[in-house]
């Protein structure tokens, strides 16, 4: 018999060639990079039901937003699988940067999983505390050392002013149709629709939807 560590040493060769065979999420067929600038890289995820994506490699701190109501499973390479339900707005934290990952997504529900991987890019964090918000309909889902996430809610007719910060913003459309404006530039978002605005921008969202709009605001330190 083979003494044991050589079947440790033979098993870590193989994961590394699985590792180098992985390709990167911007790279697998179902993940489509939709923004790159020096605070982010935004993967837009689509998996239809029943489909499942190719192994690949998350390498980044994310924020993961999922936009639509899904069951789904996921699996690290050599791992056990996950199974999860989520609904539009359902916000995670995944520390893929301080431990990369390999793994497959699948799809269980019709039509389609549907989700926004925010990598986060920016190496050097801002110095401003960007003071954490306070309006109404707005929650905070997340805080982390890098970004720290929102839920908006606003009514018809209401605008929110977003206050300037050197802290840069991606604003995501959960539900209704609302129009952002900045330095007189006017912009429609509709469900699933997003915007980034880097820091010192004056951001005024409208509500233009008789129902209301939903929104998650991703704060980019």
């Amino acid at each position: 018999m083979k003494p044991f560590s050589v079947y440790i040493l033979l098993a870590l060769i193989f994961v590394n060639k699985i590792n180098a065979q992985t390709p990167d999420a911007s790279k697998e067929s179902h993940h489509k990079v939709i923004l790159e600038n020096e605070y982010i890289r935004l993967l837009d995820g689509k998996v239809s039901v029943n489909d499942t994506t190719l192994a690949h490699t998350h390498s980044s701190n994310s924020v993961v937003v999922f936009l639509s109501k899904s069951k789904f499973g996921i699996q690290n390479i050599g791992g056990k699988p996950v199974i999860a339900d989520v609904s539009p707005g359902d916000v995670i934290y995944r520390s893929f940067g301080d431990k990369p990952v390999n793994h497959i997504v699948w799809n269980q529900s019709a039509p389609i999983l549907h989700f926004l991987v925010v990598d986060l890019m920016k190496k050097k964090l801002s110095k401003d505390s960007c003071a954490m918000i306070s309006l109404a309909g707005m929650n905070v889902q997340l805080r982390k050392k890098e970004a720290r996430v929102y839920r908006m809610e606003i009514t018809n007719g209401q605008h929110v002013n977003v206050p300037n910060s050197n802290c840069a913003y991606l604003l995501v459309a959960l539900s209704g149709n609302s129009k952002v404006a900045t330095k007189g530039n006017m912009k429609s978002l509709s469900p699933d629709g997003f915007a980034f605005f880097p820091p010192k921008s004056e951001i005024v969202i409208s509500n233009a939807d008789s129902k209301g709009s939903s929104f998650i605001l991703v704060e980019l330190k």
